[in-house]
């Protein structure tokens, strides 16, 4: 599955690249949420979300919070806005556990993010409350980066992981995937991409698309 990142969209015109890519059949659209705090740049809120789920209400929507502290309270506004999928990253909460559950109680699918240089060990202690996975294969903050080669052994680590633990989550992979990487992805295990640039960067959705798959088939 690909997901499209609002990130490398024209923000002026954002509406209308979102039903283009709807339109082009990308699979999620993914919403990164930073706050000049976790990562140095600054993006979306909630009250955004709400408007895109009003105006696409069949969409799957991907939030993925870079934000620090997290709190009950931007869980609960980011639900109640049409999140889909919710994703954050340990290092912003000591109360890990309790957050995944929360999620899934206010009805969105739940999963944790993982930096480049973050021990995934600590899942084994979460498969119960994880619905996905997201491995980042940048450091987060910016589009447009190129993806870190070391990042395909965690995707295959945290695959090797669910397997052993009897468990399959989904596996998301976040930074630099596009026609030339994504294929290295899905072998090292991921089974959801996060296209920006190779995406809403691109003049034509449906080829883009297309260049992306025809990559992962060969």
């Amino acid at each position: 599955m690909f997901a499209g990142s609002i990130l490398s969209a024209d923000l002026l015109d954002l509406g209308n690249d979102i039903k283009s890519a709807l339109d082009a059949k990308i699979d999620i659209i993914h919403f990164d949420v930073m706050d000049y705090h976790f990562v140095q740049n600054l993006t979306f809120g909630p009250g955004l979300l709400k408007s895109i789920r009003k105006r696409f209400p069949e969409a799957v929507l991907d939030v993925h919070l870079m934000v620090t502290p997290i709190t009950e309270k931007i869980l609960v506004d980011y639900a109640q806005a049409g999140a889909s999928m919710i994703s954050f990253h340990p290092e912003a909460t000591p109360h890990v556990d309790r957050y995944l559950a929360l999620i899934r109680e206010l009805g969105c699918k739940a999963g944790l993010a993982l930096n480049p240089s973050t021990d995934p060990s600590l899942l084994k202690y979460l498969w119960d409350r994880l619905d996905f996975v997201l491995v980042m294969t940048v450091n987060p903050g910016f589009g447009g980066q190129s993806l870190i080669p070391a990042t395909l052994q965690k995707i295959t680590d945290v695959r090797r992981m669910a397997t052993a633990s009897n468990v399959k989550p989904l596996i998301e992979v976040d930074g630099g995937v596009s026609p030339a990487t994504v294929k290295a992805c899905a072998v090292a295990g991921a089974n959801i991409f996060v296209v920006g640039s190779a995406f809403f960067g691109k003049d034509n959705y449906v080829e883009a698309l297309k260049d992306l798959n025809q990559a992962l088939e060969q």
